[in-house]
């Protein structure tokens, strides 16, 4: 279709760099997950890694024998947004 949507091109997804383990994943809305747990009122105390590893798989594959490591890597994402999205908001 010449002039109208372009629906059936690929869209641009954010993807935010996290260092699993010894690799650097590029996961993608991961800016969207920590919205959603920041909009929903949950500081990094609230949460868990495995909280946010699931609602991060529904965009991304997540091994399940890497679960942990990205647990623990994401809670620490987390933490970085939460706190510099407390600064800014203060």
């Amino acid at each position: 279709m010449v002039g109208g949507c372009s629906c059936g091109s690929p869209r641009e997804v954010k993807r935010t760099l996290v260092n699993i383990g010894d690799a650097t994943i590029g996961l993608a809305k991961l800016d969207r997950v920590f919205e959603e747990l920041y909009n929903s009122k949950k500081s990094p105390n609230d949460v868990d890694g495995e909280e946010i590893v699931d609602l991060a798989s529904f965009y991304n594959y997540i091994p399940p024998h890497l679960v942990g490591a990205y647990a623990e890597a994401l809670l620490e994402e987390y933490k970085e947004f939460y706190r510099d999205k407390e600064c800014t908001t203060a």
